[in-house]
């Protein structure tokens, strides 16, 4: 176990100071943000056009088709506009269409939308759609204006065929991190103004704003996306999310039969990103075109009545969100089932290749590998994990190109794997997040690639997990005790881009009278040194290399808990790893 302190080992103000070196001035408006961390809608380029287009359509009681994204963000970016426009006139005759699997935009609806498409006078895509050039102008054809309210970054040209709002191309705005259900949000602010209806409220919808933002990675440092998330999780609007919620209140709070009010206050951007998006990404990956609109059916009116798909429960009505709930976590299940298998197989296939004698794992995908491409990314990162290097999965088209995902290690010293790929010019696109994201590379380019790749990694040991830590201290430090109930207080602040501190404490002096074996399996080990209660979960591994000495050294890199019980405040640090080693002559 590596580790690299990656700022000032602070010894006040722990939270502060950690805040202020990742860039954020303001630190008690960080902790309790207020509206004018919103930059004004108006800063959006083509805002103004965009309200128009939509006023013109309105007047002419022309139809809408709304293009559902395939994630997280789209979902909550498509019902934040469809539920908004149903507010602002209940008459408008308003469709929505979503995509078979993983695609974006329009390219997999064209066709049918140049055959179909006339009865629409507007195409509204949230989140999506700003790489569509060529289909924008085809959509002239059929006299068919387009509305693109999107926040991914583009170098084409735009059509006049249709009006983009986009937070790249926008010079004024400020906040690049802004995602689509965020855009979608400020222009529905924007349309408040510019109707003055007392029928809208955008900041009804700003819990789907912060959903999507959650989903899609948007950053936390930025104070607009931390005041959207803030406010959005507090008020809790949208009756799939509740459900959502409710489904894993468990996990969410650790309580069972948790209240309403410990539900809403264990809300955070972690807890979302952990324990509710990857319920809606499971559906989108594995499930059926069925249950995918009955899951954006939820997100309109989860409280509308539809007939129950529960075992036993054959003829009764039940509530769509409740019902999209039950059919997410029935989608993860099969998901995970699935992804094992395939897991397994290919595990198979790269010790019969030999992949494992490169430094970076390339699985390229055959025939027989049948499990959906929606799934290469999770592929990518069980082997990952597996085999601990960095894995690309991808599959050889006709072109001639190997395209999948890519998956990086969090812990170790590439911190980004999707530099190292870009640094390598022999890729098509490495286009996501520094360890996940999309990859294209030329079959022809794979032997170069590797031969690259095997002597720029050469001293560099996947083997050993390396963490980049926020504070070092020796067991015996007096403010470790401080440093924790500090980082509790501010436990709902941790999010994308300002992550959870992590701790690197050395030279903890165990005996076997400092140990509890505790649970229902008896795999918790609980070590109480200096006051400070030491925990580490499932920890069997653990247990064994504690038995086998009468006194050990420990050292752990982990992240500060406060456990409150019986009216007693208890500090404690969650152990990430660990090293032991046996220290019998060292007391």
């Amino acid at each position: 176990m590596k580790t690299r302190l990656i700022n000032e080992n602070f010894k006040s103000q722990y939270v502060g100071q950690l805040l202020r070196s990742r860039g954020i001035t303001d630190v008690e408006k960080y902790y309790e943000p207020t509206p004018d961390c919103l930059q004004r809608p108006c800063d959006l380029e083509n805002i103004g056009e965009a309200a128009m287009l939509l006023e013109e359509v309105i007047k002419l009681n022309q139809r809408i088709l709304i293009v559902v994204d395939s994630d997280n963000d789209g979902f909550t970016s498509a019902t934040i506009m469809y539920n908004y426009l149903k507010d602002l006139a209940p008459e408008l005759e308003i469709d929505y269409v979503l995509h078979e699997g993983k695609q974006h935009g329009l390219q997999d609806h064209i066709d049918t939308l140049m055959e179909e498409g006339k009865k629409y006078g507007l195409i509204i895509l949230p989140d999506s759609s700003s790489n569509d050039f060529g289909y924008h102008e085809k959509l002239k054809e059929i006299n068919t204006s387009v509305l693109v309210l999107d926040h991914h970054i583009t170098d084409e040209k735009l059509s006049d065929n249709a009006v983009v709002v986009n937070n790249q191309l926008s010079p004024l705005y400020k906040n690049k991190e802004l995602t689509g259900a965020g855009v979608v949000y400020q222009f529905c602010r924007y349309l408040d103004w510019y109707f003055k209806s007392e029928n809208t409220d955008a900041d009804k919808y700003m819990d789907l704003a912060a959903w999507g933002i959650i989903g899609d990675m948007g950053s936390m440092l930025e104070m607009e996306n931390r005041y959207i998330v803030y406010e959005g999780l507090k008020h809790i609007n949208n009756k799939l999310l509740w459900a959502l919620m409710e489904k894993q209140a468990y996990s969410i709070t650790g309580v069972m039969g948790a209240s309403k009010q410990q539900l809403i206050d264990a809300m955070n951007p972690i807890s979302v990103a952990f324990y509710i998006v990857p319920l809606v990404n499971a559906m989108i990956r594995v499930g059926t075109m069925e249950e995918k609109i009955r899951l954006f059916e939820a997100f309109l009116d989860g409280d509308k009545m539809i007939p129950s798909g529960k075992r036993g429960a054959k003829g009764t009505l039940d509530k769509a969100g409740t019902e999209a709930a039950r059919e997410c976590s029935n989608a993860r299940n099969r998901q995970n089932k699935t992804l094992e298998t395939a897991v397994d197989t290919i595990e198979a296939k790269i010790h019969k290749y030999g992949l494992l004698e490169n430094r970076i794992l390339f699985v390229r995908l055959e025939e027989d590998d049948r499990f959906p491409s929606e799934l290469n990314g999770l592929v990518a990162m069980k082997l990952c994990a597996k085999f601990k290097r960095p894995t690309i999965v991808a599959r050889l088209n006709k072109e001639g190109y190997n395209r999948g995902s890519m998956r990086g290690m969090n812990q170790s010293e590439l911190t980004s794997f999707k530099d190292f790929l870009e640094q390598s010019s022999m890729f098509e696109y490495v286009s996501g997040h520094d360890n996940a994201a999309g990859v294209s590379i030329l079959n022809a380019s794979l032997s170069d690639f590797h031969k690259w790749a095997n002597d720029a990694l050469v001293n560099i040991d996947f083997g050993e997990n390396c963490y980049d830590v926020n504070f070092e201290r020796i067991a015996a430090d007096e403010d470790i005790k401080d440093l924790i109930l500090d980082i509790g207080a501010h436990n709902g602040i941790w999010g994308q881009s300002n992550d959870e501190p992590l701790i690197h404490v050395t030279d903890i002096n165990v005996t076997m009278n400092d140990i509890k074996i505790m649970g229902k399996n008896m795999d918790t080990v609980k070590i109480e040194k200096f006051g400070i209660a030491y925990m580490k979960f499932h920890a069997k591994d653990l247990i064994e290399e504690l038995k086998q000495y009468s006194k050990v050294k420990l050292e752990i890199v982990g992240r500060a808990n406060v456990n409150y019980w019986g009216g007693n405040v208890i500090p404690q640090i969650f152990i990430d790893d660990y090293e032991v080693t046996d220290d019998a002559l060292g007391f």
